[in-house]
């Protein structure tokens, strides 16, 4: 029997979900928008994400700080949001949440869009409760047609930044810990 050896563990999950299709320039344009700008696309979510990250550490030492300083990241967050309304807005990414199979190196999700193996997306994820975002590319690796006009799409991330990759990397050590916590507790309360 052939076992099947991954890079990464993968997870079920569920998170936010935005893609669009790329073609070739656009995919050149995207990689090396990323390497000039140090794997940052999203400067805003940058940010976001190692505040995040750093409050997590500062949770630990002062959590009076942590929450001082995660009360001013939100109005900061509130106030940008608030300028953006009143001049010329950005256009927000509008993520839908998606049930996926997900690890670092790649994801699979059902969606009503068939797409072509090889096929290259700008993909933005949004993962909870941590509320990181992620942009990356995605390479379509197969889309299985499903029941009724939906498709399994499968995809790998082969220009993940290596801070996206360790942030997705974290997010689904914590998810699997806690959905094993979970496990374990229901089998406890099972027992006679």
């Amino acid at each position: 029997m052939l076992e099947e050896r991954r890079k990464y563990f993968r997870i079920d999950d569920s998170v936010g979900l935005a893609f669009s299709l790329l073609g070739a320039e656009e995919a050149k344009l995207f990689v090396a928008e990323v390497k000039q700008n140090n794997g940052a696309i999203d400067y805003a979510a940058n940010f976001d994400n190692r505040i995040h990250t750093l409050l997590g550490a500062c949770k630990v030492q002062s959590p009076l700080a942590a929450e001082l300083l995660d009360l001013l990241n939100k109005k900061l967050n509130f106030i940008v949001s608030q300028l953006e309304v009143e001049g010329a807005p950005s256009t927000p990414v509008e993520f839908r949440v998606s049930a996926v199979s997900i690890s670092a190196c790649g994801m699979g999700f059902v969606d009503k869009q068939p797409l072509q193996a090889g096929q290259i997306l700008k993909l933005d994820l949004r993962l909870s409760p941590e509320e990181l975002t992620i942009v990356t590319l995605a390479k379509v690796v197969a889309c299985e047609a499903l029941e009724q006009g939906e498709y399994f799409l499968r995809l790998s991330f082969p220009q993940i930044s290596p801070t996206d990759e360790e942030l997705l990397i974290q997010h689904v050590v914590k998810k699997q810990s806690a959905q094993l916590r979970q496990r374990r507790q229901k089998e406890v309360l099972q027992q006679p």
